[in-house]
Order: structure tokens, then C-alpha cells, then sequence
């Protein structure tokens, strides 16, 4: 008899270090050793980000396309270090009534599990990998 409710996020961070993330689905593990975007009920996908290195944010349209996914909020993982993107971005949410944090990237992948375990409509822009690392 099961007695508990599951909600929340299909797809959760189970590890993570200085060069990737593994993302976990049930028993499946897939690990991303590059920028990724994260969503509870989505897998994992490439976040096309060529300009972003660990001295420099993503540039303004790379945030832009956040918007078509429709989250309630967005968890920016700035690398190792935490590097805001600039006030364009943040603005560029925040305009929208779209939630906009950033933290580097271990705290976001804390808090995306934390958030999509709630239930909410989180997304996790995550760099990831040797370029973005330091």
C-alpha cells in the first residue's frame, strides 16, 4: 500500500564536481560535462552557449532563450564561481515576473532539487565543464 505522495521532479541532480553533473531519471544517469539546461519533467539538453568561459557570462540572447521553456524561475549556475551575468539579464526575467537567481553552479544544482521537488516550474542554466570550471 503506498502511503506517501510523489510529486515532483522526474529528472534530479544526483552528483556533481568541477567537470560535470550526473542527472539522474529513476535508475538512468546521464552526466553533463558541458553548459546544460535542467527541468523537473524535461531531459537535460545542451544549453548552446559557444562565448561563455569562466571570465565571462553568457551573452544576453543565450539567457533570451530561456524564455520559450516558461519557467517560474531561473536558477543560473555561473561555473565554480559565482559570476553575475549583468543587470540586462536580470532584468530580462524579472521584467516577465520570472524569478532569477544566480549562484555558482554546485548551489544551483542544490537548490533546482530542492525546487523542482516542491512541485515548481524551476530551470536550472547550468555551466558546466573545464572552460567554465574556474
Amino acid at each position: 500500500m503506498k502511503i506517501h505522495i510523489e510529486r515532483g521532479a522526474t529528472y534530479r541532480v544526483q552528483a556533481y564536481d568541477a567537470l560535470s553533473v550526473a542527472v539522474a531519471r529513476g535508475e538512468a544517469v546521464q552526466t553533463l560535462t558541458a553548459p546544460a539546461l535542467l527541468q523537473p519533467d524535461v531531459a537535460p539538453a545542451e544549453w548552446a552557449i559557444a562565448q561563455a568561459t569562466a571570465q565571462a557570462p553568457p551573452p544576453l540572447a543565450a539567457f533570451e532563450a530561456l524564455l520559450e521553456h516558461a519557467p517560474e524561475l531561473v536558477l543560473y549556475g555561473s561555473g565554480a564561481r559565482l559570476r553575475f551575468p549583468g543587470a540586462q539579464v536580470m532584468h530580462l526575467f524579472h521584467a516577465r515576473g520570472i524569478g532569477f537567481e544566480t549562484m555558482d553552479t554546485f548551489a544551483a544544482c542544490r537548490t533546482y532539487n530542492v525546487l523542482s521537488m516542491e512541485g515548481r516550474r524551476v530551470l536550472a542554466a547550468l555551466l558546466i565543464g573545464p572552460a567554465v570550471g574556474g
